[in-house]
């Protein structure tokens, strides 16, 4: 079968395009090279795609996904990773590549990756800091990791296990059983609105609920992070967050009245807001 049938009887191309890049094992460049997809594999590619156009997230199907032109294992205990969050990735690994220049050799460059479902924002930060360090052996790094889902620390140890990470995974509800102080906190909490998930995207009722939930205004947990997160906090520490597109303002506001004074919002690719930069 030509890729262009196939295409033509899934009625999904872009959906039809990663499937087969997972089956094949091959680089999305090189599937619209194939001159004859065979029988096996097309069949499988309509089966994928028809529990797809159900409603199942297709990483789910395919048991990952690609973040950061990395593949991570997904599955439905965690949230399905967005291309929105390398904006978080790409901040933060500016302020480390920074802080590395002024690096305190006496002690190591802490990193908190708070909600961190999958791990993915951990694990993308650790590959930078292994490079740093490979530049300059002196400079050492520690990078954390938490969820409150035990399901999704799961995930999180088998992405850090494929990716070579060293990564120290804590159960936490949140700050509570995390200790010491960080250089920098990155974190994407749940931030939708809880009458708003779903609405536009419906596969995203397949996720899990605790990862989307930001409770009516969407912006529960930035209070909670916030009013602990300052002694977790270094003498010039940063605290990175995945904001939704309409949430800057409230979050600045938030930080602001909870004692820290600097607050910067960022825009992704779209233009929108994406993430906030607060600092103590």
């Amino acid at each position: 079968m030509k890729l262009a049938q196939l295409i033509a009887q899934t009625g999904e191309h872009e959906a039809t395009i990663q499937v087969l890049c997972h089956l094949l094992e091959a680089k999305r460049t090189n599937v619209f090279l194939i001159k004859d997809i065979s029988e096996p594999i097309a069949k499988q590619a309509i089966k994928i795609i028809e529990q797809y156009k159900k409603g199942t997230p297709l990483a789910y199907l395919l048991g990952s996904t690609y973040f950061y032109n990395r593949k991570f294992i997904v599955t439905p205990s965690v949230l399905v990773p967005r291309h929105d969050t390398e904006i978080l990735v790409e901040l933060a690994e500016k302020k480390i590549i920074a802080d590395s220049l002024i690096g305190n050799e006496n002690s190591p460059y802490r990193i908190l990756d708070l909600c961190c479902g999958s791990g993915i924002i951990g694990i993308s930060l650790a590959y930078l800091c292994d490079w740093l360090h490979q530049q300059n052996h002196v400079l050492r790094y520690e990078i954390t990791a938490v969820d409150y889902s035990a399901d999704a620390l799961a995930v999180a140890a088998q992405n850090a296990s494929l990716h070579h990470a060293d990564i120290n995974l804590i159960y936490s509800d949140l700050l509570t059983d995390v200790h010491g102080k960080f250089d920098l906190i990155v974190c994407n909490p749940p931030y939708v609105r809880t009458t708003d998930i779903g609405v536009e995207d419906p596969w995203v009722l397949q996720e899990p609920h605790m990862a989307l939930d930001g409770g009516i205004d969407g912006l529960f947990f930035y209070r909670r992070i916030l009013s602990t997160a300052r002694p977790h906090l270094s003498t010039y520490g940063m605290i990175m967050f995945e904001i939704g597109y309409d949430q800057a303002a409230a979050v600045e506001k938030i930080a602001l009245e909870s004692g820290y004074s600097s607050v910067k919002a960022y825009k992704d690719l779209a233009n929108r807001d994406r993430v906030v930069t607060i600092r103590v």
